[in-house]
Parts: C-alpha cells; structure tokens; sequence
C-alpha cells in the first residue's frame, strides 16, 4: 500500500516539476532540464518495479533511492545555477524530502528491521 503513495507522489511531484523545469534558458534545455527530466521518470520506472517486483523488491528501492539522490543533486545544481529560484526550490526539498522518508521507510520494512516480532 506504501508503494502506490510513494509512486503517487512521484507522479505529482512530476506534474509540479515539468512546467517549473520547462522554465530553465534556452541553452538547458538539452541538458539540464533533459538530465531532470530522465530522472523524474527513472524515479517513477523504479517505483513501478519495486511496486511490481517481489523478488528484487530491496535492489529496487535501493536504486530508487540511489536516483533520488541524482535528482537533489541536479536540482541543487540548477538552483546554484539561478535558474531555480529559492522558493521553488524550497518547494522541491520539502517534496523530495517527503517522497525520501517513504522510501527510507520501504527499505527498512521490506530489509526486516523495520518489522517487529
């Protein structure tokens, strides 16, 4: 169930960063904005897997967050960069720090510490 919220999340996190990224300059378009974009449906492609998958359901969250982690980068680059302005950047940490704590918890649920006896 935790699964589908996370890709959930994903999907609206999406919707909120397309347009904001469309936004960037002219000159990265084909680079930055392209790099995010891959991300964002990397992030959602793993979510599907892991969703899907009862066998490498540990190896796919742990690419999940791996990806997670390339798309704070970019984003912190793009914001570094001025072409993401504080407050939708602020926006975007808030969102990916959430989408985070969900994957954090799935890794520890699905890894056995998180289940109790």
């Amino acid at each position: 169930m935790e699964s589908m919220v996370l890709y959930q999340r994903l999907v609206d996190f999406s919707e909120w960063l397309f347009p904001v990224v469309d936004r960037f300059p002219r000159r990265e378009k084909f680079a930055l904005c392209t790099q995010i974009k891959n991300s964002a449906y990397a992030l959602i492609r793993l979510s599907i897997r892991a969703q899907k998958s009862a066998r490498d359901k540990h190896k796919s969250l742990h690419d999940l967050d791996v990806e997670l982690q390339m798309l704070k980068f970019l984003l912190r680059h793009a914001h570094r960069s001025q072409y993401l302005d504080p407050r939708r950047y602020e926006s975007a940490g808030r969102r990916l720090m959430e989408i985070g704590k969900i994957v954090g918890g799935l890794i520890k649920a699905f890894s056995g510490k998180g289940i109790r006896p």
